[in-house]
């Protein structure tokens, strides 16, 4: 149950590929000197370079503000434009999780809901063409229901019925993974890289690298509607600091127009083949959006580094933001349809 929002863009971002791939060869068909006019990223995988020294909260809050005055303007409306120059301040990315742990250790445990109430969650998504969709969704905290809207739509019920054979979780079964995860930042990077739950890939594929699949459970865990233990959500920035190749940008902007700490992963083409061009660079850099005062998640941002061809046509410009998101608001309550005051 925890599917539809773990990795909704992830899976949202691989059927807008093939639906560009498709419309590509179908406009080749009735015109075929015309482009397609439709951008999407390629699959959410957040990387990043080589450890620096530490930087200071005051130094970092300076890059951020420096880095958000440059950015191109227009992007604080949900329905904004997504061809937009991305630029960043890389700093640092072991200071910057450090300090992040440092900052949300410090909060105090938010408590548990109770069964049958609701987790709510607001959603902001713009896709390649630029426009903006809200999605709301109320799901209950034992996973029986969600109910979901998606702008000013109707509300939408769905009833789940538990599978054996899904690995998918509910919110109270994944408050109770993550309860049981250690909060040593070694121990917890040990286990993730083990964890067979995360281990899927299709039939045949290669085995996925270690510090992949960490970097990925980890950015799950940072991009989930249940909150985290605090000592866990320090743990958590502690373990990504030891992952090598973690890349950390101030001034990455999610769909919303709020500037942040970028956080991405970036193990080169010999890790990640699809990632990469024919001259070995990096097709698009996945952000983790991350407030740069508090560390919560704010969303994602995809940056298109080069053009990127499907099918003879350009369905990714360089230097656009291909796909961003970001989490309006969320909260617990009694019922769905009620919202934040």
């Amino acid at each position: 149950m925890n599917g539809p929002l773990a990795g909704f863009e992830e899976r949202r971002l691989a059927e807008l590929k093939e639906q560009v791939a498709a419309r590509a060869a179908a406009e080749r068909e009735r015109r075929p000197r015309r482009r397609i006019g439709v951008r999407v990223p390629r699959a959410l995988t957040p990387r990043a370079p080589k450890r620096r020294r530490w930087v200071v909260p005051s130094l970092l809050a300076a890059a951020a503000a420096t880095a958000a005055l440059v950015v191109v303007t227009g992007t604080d409306s949900p329905a904004a434009r997504q061809d937009v120059t991305l630029r960043t301040t890389p700093v640092s990315a072991e200071a910057v999780l450090r300090q992040a742990a440092l900052v949300v250790q410090e909060r105090r445990p938010i408590a548990e809901p109770r069964p049958e109430q609701w987790i709510y969650r607001k959603l902001l998504v713009q896709q390649a063409t630029g426009g903006g969709t809200v999605q709301e969704y109320w799901t209950r905290y034992d996973g029986r229901v969600q109910v979901m809207r998606q702008g000013q739509g109707p509300f939408e019920k769905h009833t789940y019925v538990p599978d054996p054979a899904d690995d998918d979780l509910t919110p109270q079964e994944f408050a109770a993974k993550l309860a049981a995860l250690p909060t040593d930042p070694h121990r917890l990077l040990a286990q993730v890289k083990a964890d067979r739950f995360w281990a899927a890939k299709p039939e045949g594929a290669a085995e996925e690298p270690a510090d992949d699949r960490a970097f990925r459970v980890l950015s799950v865990y940072l991009d989930q509607e249940v909150p985290l233990p605090p000592e866990l959500h320090a743990a958590i920035f502690r373990a990504l600091a030891e992952i090598p190749n973690v890349r950390v940008d101030v001034g990455v902007r999610d769909a919303a127009g709020r500037p942040g700490v970028g956080i991405a992963y970036e193990p080169g083409p010999a890790h990640q083949p699809g990632y990469y061009d024919k001259d070995g660079r990096l097709l698009s850099r996945s952000y983790l959006v991350l407030d740069p005062t508090t560390y919560e998640y704010l969303g994602r941002h995809v940056e298109q580094l080069q053009d990127e061809v499907i099918n003879g046509e350009i369905a990714f410009r360089k230097g656009t933001a291909s796909f961003r998101s970001a989490v309006l608001a969320r909260g617990v309550f009694d019922r769905p349809g009620e919202l934040p005051r």
